[in-house]
Order: structure tokens, then sequence, then C-alpha cells
């Protein structure tokens, strides 16, 4: 089985993939001493109603075959009890050699641009809940799936 290697989440590195959430480098607004806010990490395309959804992923092997996209809108991954690894494929063909991954420490997230190919994380030691961010009904009106020829594994170091 061939594997590609799980790569530290940047803005640079997940730019084909759509945007991260974090606070490191970011400007921030706020009362001193009492917050911090950090304003539009993200947004929601094409959506009346966002829907906040709870997903826990289990623990499982490092291994992808299958893909989902949603034209409409991004899908946010926010890790709350956990680390996750993603994998995602740009717009476009569904191919091996276009598959990357990327490790999302709890503090961080990411944002799935429209059209992007994704699925469900990768939980790192341990099960682990995370929050997903989209257009309400997604899962019913705006899911398209699409599966590698060959599984294709992750190594994370």
């Amino acid at each position: 089985m061939n594997k590609i290697k799980v790569e530290k989440l940047t803005e640079e590195s997940f730019a084909l993939f759509g945007n991260i959430l974090t606070t490191e480098g970011r400007d921030y607004l706020g009362e001193e001493g009492v917050y911090k806010w950090y304003e539009n990490q993200s947004s929601v395309m094409n959506s009346e109603v966002v829907s906040i959804n709870l997903l826990t992923a289990l623990e499982r092997d490092f291994v992808c075959q299958r893909f989902e996209s949603h034209k409409l809108t991004t899908e946010t991954i926010l890790p709350l009890t956990g680390d996750l690894i993603v994998a995602g494929i740009p717009p476009g063909e569904v191919t091996p050699n276009r598959l990357r991954a990327f490790y999302i420490p709890v503090g961080m997230g990411v944002s799935w641009a429209a059209g992007v190919w994704h699925y469900a994380p990768y939980p790192i030691g341990r099960d682990a809940t995370c929050a997903i961010i989209f257009r309400h009904g997604t899962g019913g009106d705006d899911v398209e799936f699409a599966d590698l020829p060959t599984s294709i594994g992750l190594f994370y170091e």
C-alpha cells in the first residue's frame, strides 16, 4: 500500500484546500486583560442557517479511500477533545497523486473550501470529538462521494 506523510498545518500548506483557524500570528481586538477576539476566522457560504454539529471520530488505521465534497458550502472542523489528522484532495479529479494529509492540534482548525474532497478525520491515540460547522442541510442536499482506486495509508511522525 502506498503511503503519504502527514504535513504540518500552515497557511501555505493548506492554501489549496481552504483556510486554517488559529490565533498564532493573527491580529485581534478585545478588552485588555479580559479577552482577545479573533474575528472572522472562517465563513459559511450560501447559508441562511448554519449547522453546528459534533462528530466523534473513532480511532482507526490511518488509511483512506473514500471522500466527500460539498459544492455549496465550506466545512469547518475544530478538534475539541484530541488532535486529528485530516486528508483532502483539491477540487477536481479524485486521484492518489493529489492527496495530502494534515495534522490539526486542539486549539486550531480547518475550513475546507467548497469543492474540496475530504472525509471523517482520524483521531490520534484515542477517539476524539470535534465540532463540524457548515450550511444546515448539507448532508441531505449537498454531498457527493468518490473513492480512490486503491487505499492510501497516512504516516504521522
